[in-house]
């Protein structure tokens, strides 16, 4: 027994060191306590937001930003009109084989002036009738002038105005299209996906592309899924836009007590966190806790002070780091899982219950002590020969 009690008291020693450090267990993130309380320190470094379904519903609007709303859907009516550094081809016949313009000279068809771009200044010239404006006025207008100075020169004389290069009237289309480049306009107007197909279409699938529109300071982008599936997102194009459609996988993470951690790459249009969690097998149900399913995002501060009007921006671009809780011990939460839109880059995380953490330590209590009380035993055999 000189060596059994000895052994003994080295293993109660050993567990209440285990006792008094178990703060200093292993995890896989902090606790829903933790969370909870950092939200109330005074600098703290994020803003805790607990999911109603009023705030996944208020979430789910806030997160649509149609283009038919940023940027109206108004058919530009200038869109016929000749504009500087278009290009243009004037034509002009005459009613008499002597006149300035007629065919009797070998010019069959009348005259046709070479084609010229609209100057700076915003005018053409035409032999004999001069120098014209053009910019700013549709073709008939030019028409009107031309035969008003050709007027007492030439006999009888037809003109027609073409715009062989619509440069003014047009928008840019790049990124993942067939053919990247100037679209001209007609004078009808043209809409998003008339344009894009003009292009020559999208040369991927569209689930992985988004449409970005930059018209003059303001740019706006949106899925392509949500362009094709919404009519009212088609909206008339303006000269000058830039429309660039750039490839956009959209992917969230998980980490904590999931049956999985990983980082998912999705192709829903819309995705919603009871899909998201489904995708990673669901919530670890031994180690889970169901009352901290967290959301970790960067928000715009304006759509943070509509659930903590004492918010403050936390980045230079204005946004605030926020994490979501969602409560699913109350049956309701479940609701709010069907309601609550997964952002791509989101990270949600899932907090160990207390229970998972008390097993947790007993496992390293008893794998540690083991050795011990086994060395006890040994000693004991030795004590008794």
């Amino acid at each position: 027994m000189q060596f059994h009690r000895p052994m003994l008291a080295a293993s109660a020693v050993v567990l209440c060191s285990f006792l008094a450090s178990c703060t200093v267990i292993p995890g896989s993130g902090p606790s829903a306590g933790a969370i909870q309380s950092g939200s109330k320190a005074v600098d703290t470094a994020y803003v805790l937001v607990n999911v109603t379904q009023s705030v996944a519903d208020a979430l789910a609007f806030a997160d649509e930003k149609p283009l038919s709303v940023a940027f109206g859907n108004a058919k530009k009516a200038s869109t016929s009109q000749i504009g500087i550094g278009d290009v243009v081809t004037i034509s002009i016949w005459e009613a008499s084989d002597n006149g300035l313009f007629s065919a009797s000279a070998g010019r069959q068809g009348g005259t046709q002036i070479p084609e010229q771009p609209v100057s700076e200044s915003g005018m053409i010239v035409v032999p004999y009738a001069g120098i014209i404006r053009a910019a700013g006025r549709t073709p008939q207008q030019v028409k009107a002038d031309i035969d008003k100075s050709l007027s007492g020169m030439a006999v009888e004389p037809q003109v027609l105005v073409n715009v062989s290069k619509n440069n003014s009237n047009a928008v840019t289309v790049t990124g993942e299209v067939a053919a990247s480049g100037r679209i001209p306009l007609t004078a009808g107007g043209g809409r998003l996906l008339d344009v894009i197909a003009a292009a020559g279409g999208p040369r991927m699938e569209t689930h992985q592309l988004a449409v970005q529109i930059s018209r003059g300071m303001r740019t706006e982008t949106m899925p392509m899924e949500k362009l094709l599936s919404d009519p009212r997102e088609n909206i008339y194009v303006q000269p000058n836009d830039v429309i660039s459609l750039t490839r956009q996988p959209r992917s969230f993470t998980v980490f904590g007590a999931a049956t999985a951690n990983a980082s998912i790459q999705f192709d829903e249009s819309q995705l919603y966190l009871n899909q998201a969690l489904a995708k990673v097998g669901g919530l670890n149900d031994e180690r889970a806790n169901a009352k901290g399913v967290f959301i970790y995002r960067r928000e715009p501060l304006k759509e943070v002070r509509r659930f903590n009007p004492s918010a403050r921006a936390m980045h230079a671009d204005g946004t605030v780091n926020v994490i979501y809780q969602i409560d699913l011990k109350d049956p309701s939460g479940f609701f709010v899982l069907k309601s609550f839109k997964v952002n791509s880059q989101d990270l949600i995380y899932i907090a160990n219950s207390s229970l998972a953490e008390v097993r947790k330590f007993s496992t390293l209590v008893s794998t540690t002590v083991s050795p011990v009380t086994q060395g006890a035993g040994v000693a004991s055999t030795v004590s008794g020969l």
